[in-house]
């Protein structure tokens, strides 16, 4: 199933091998994901947009006519030395200049609310992906392009929207562009004509075919420096991104980092990430300076070249000043269209390298969405019992781990699962759906109301009211549910801070953090629940007033637990036992 329904002919393979498939693929790939938004549920009030900019940009152009004209007129008046004229024409460039900046300035805001628009429909559905089905915690596990998903859809993605739409926008200016001065430029030049010895060459259009050749020769140099400096660009985003996530996990784990001194090896660390995108700057840097030189030449010698060509004319009398400077103007616009791909190669490149991480991040949610080939099923099943049929557990690589289990876990059981942890852990991942890997199928109960502990408790950013409510918003819990929660868990000392906002996960001890799982528990009244070593923290009267508060308030609920060993705090328990046999890990049930 894909991630956006409104994205038609989805075919994942496009997706996965963007890399060789060129600008060709590149495009279609790209607006097949992106260009999806000008279908949405917005697609009247965006195609109405895109309309007014492709207005605007021709009331642009038009402009540029209107300043083209003027400046004949206003050599001309030169030439004339004509007061009257020089005051009339004053008169209609201030005139102008308030169009022009009208329409500038009304064609910047438009174009910003498409772009930020845009941006927030794609991220929207990436953060939609990348969020649902626990994909923000398997995508690690697959292989492909698309490491750092967090920088990809806050930075790739806005590269990708904004970039698009400044370079759609100045090609197509550029197009309008070129073929009005061409016109132009056509009828400039006249009935020119080539001396060759003795004969006489006509070349109508001369200075139109000048301008062509002119922009064709360096849009050659261009090409030809162009494809380092896409490599590079795309290489300087990838070690700034592993940069930044080095500094993230840091910061995640400061507390662990100062209890062990391991600064220095985390600085040597975040040095070595630092140096990998010093050389990705320097290589970028090297291919920019190659093309800055060559563009720095070309930008002196454009202005000069059209005079040159038709001084000829002016000097014998054949046009007038105010011809040779509007040739001039006209000659360089038409350069500036023809050289779009001159001047905005860096941009491209850019964009690309934004665009294909982006479809790297896509092409890899789209992967985890669609139900893996032989991978576990896992549904709702007709009665109220988690039952596993013949369900075997791999790694990611397709490798065999746990050999197939068969079991059924009915309302009120207690269970304990113990023996090899990387099994057990599985098993839970599996049940939870985060473990797609194996074969087999897994029925969660028909009135599925699970909850699933994981060994530390997570914090979201606000209350610790909120914290204890999570995913509810606390505001649907009565502030003295909140503090009976705490109370039952032994944390009732922390009643008085429900509305405090801190950073709880490092303001808790890890006795107090599982408690409050605890707390969280009694909250959500869940039916079915599974534990995973959410007891580990606790000393053993801790741990034995946890187990009693799940047999006082959940007498009715299945009970699933996964422990390091079973013993005798978890007699009369039902006992899943993982043993290492040769190369597979097989489930042990002893009879009771």
């Amino acid at each position: 199933m894909s991630l956006d329904p409104t994205i038609p002919d989805y075919d994942p393979e496009n997706f996965r091998n963007v890399q060789p498939a060129g600008w060709h693929g590149f495009f279609r790939n790209f607006f097949q994901l992106a260009g999806a938004y000008w279908s949405s549920e917005r697609k009247w009030l965006v195609r109405g947009w895109t309309v007014a900019l492709v207005v605007l940009t021709g009331v642009q152009v038009v402009v540029q006519i209107a300043l083209n004209l003027w400046i004949e007129q206003l050599f001309d008046a030169f030439g004339k030395r004509s007061m009257s004229g020089f005051l009339e024409l004053a008169v209609i460039f201030a005139a102008i200049i308030v169009g022009q900046v009208a329409v500038t300035a009304v064609h910047l805001r438009l174009r910003r609310r498409l772009q930020i628009a845009w941006r927030d429909w794609l991220t929207a559905r990436l953060l939609g992906g990348w969020l649902a089905g626990g994909r923000q915690y398997l995508i690690d596990f697959v292989g492909g392009e698309h490491d750092n998903p967090d920088g990809r859809i806050a930075e790739d993605i806005r590269i990708a929207t904004e970039y698009a739409v400044d370079l759609v926008h100045s090609l197509f200016y550029c197009l309008l562009l070129f073929f009005s001065f061409a016109s132009i430029l056509w009828t400039l030049s006249g009935d020119a004509t080539l001396q060759v010895a003795s004969m006489e060459i006509w070349l109508p259009g001369h200075l139109l075919w000048a301008a062509i050749a002119y922009a064709a020769i360096g849009t050659f140099v261009a090409m030809l420096l162009g494809p380092p400096m896409v490599r590079a660009a795309d290489g300087r985003q990838n070690q700034e991104a592993n940069f930044r996530f080095g500094l993230g996990r840091v910061r995640q784990s400061a507390l662990a980092v100062a209890l062990l001194h391991g600064e220095a090896d985390e600085r040597r660390h975040l040095n070595r990430l630092f140096g990998d995108a010093v050389t990705a700057w320097n290589r970028q840097t090297d291919a920019l300076t190659r093309f800055t030189m060559f563009t720095a030449s070309w930008g002196v010698l454009s202005p000069i070249f059209p005079v040159l060509i038709a001084a000829p004319r002016y000097i014998v009398g054949a046009i007038t000043l105010g011809a040779l400077m509007q040739i001039a103007q006209a000659f360089q616009q038409a350069v500036s269209a023809l050289s779009w791909p001159i001047d905005n190669l860096t941009k491209a490149a850019d964009w690309r390298a934004s665009g294909e991480r982006v479809l790297g991040l896509y092409a890899a949610l789209e992967g985890l969405a669609a139900q893996p080939s032989g991978g576990i099923a896992v549904a709702t099943g007709p009665a109220p019992a988690l039952v596993l049929r013949g369900l075997a557990l791999g790694d990611p690589d397709g490798t065999a781990k746990v050999a197939a289990i068969d079991l059924v876990v009915k309302p009120g059981e207690r269970w304990v699962i113990s023996g090899h942890p990387g099994a057990a852990i599985r098993l839970f991942k599996a049940v939870a759906g985060l473990w797609p890997w194996g074969s087999g199928a897994i029925e969660l109960p028909a009135d599925a109301n699970v909850f699933f502990m994981p060994q530390r408790p997570y914090f979201p950013a606000g209350s610790l009211g909120e914290a204890i409510a999570y995913p509810v918003a606390s505001g649907l819990h009565d502030p003295q549910a909140l503090r009976d929660a705490l109370a039952r868990v032994g944390l009732a000392h922390l009643a008085s801070r429900l509305d405090q906002v801190e950073a709880w996960e490092q303001t808790l001890g890890s006795s107090e953090q599982q408690r409050l799982g605890f707390a969280r528990l009694l909250l959500h009244r869940p039916r079915w629940i599974f534990i995973q070593q959410a007891t580990d923290g606790l000393d053993a009267q801790g741990e034995a007033e946890m187990l009693a508060l799940l047999d006082q308030d959940f007498l009715q609920a299945a009970v699933v637990i996964i422990a390091d060993h079973a013993d005798e705090r978890y007699a009369g328990w039902r006992q899943l036992t993982f043993v290492k046999q040769d190369d597979l890990v097989v489930a042990q049930l002893p009879a009771l």
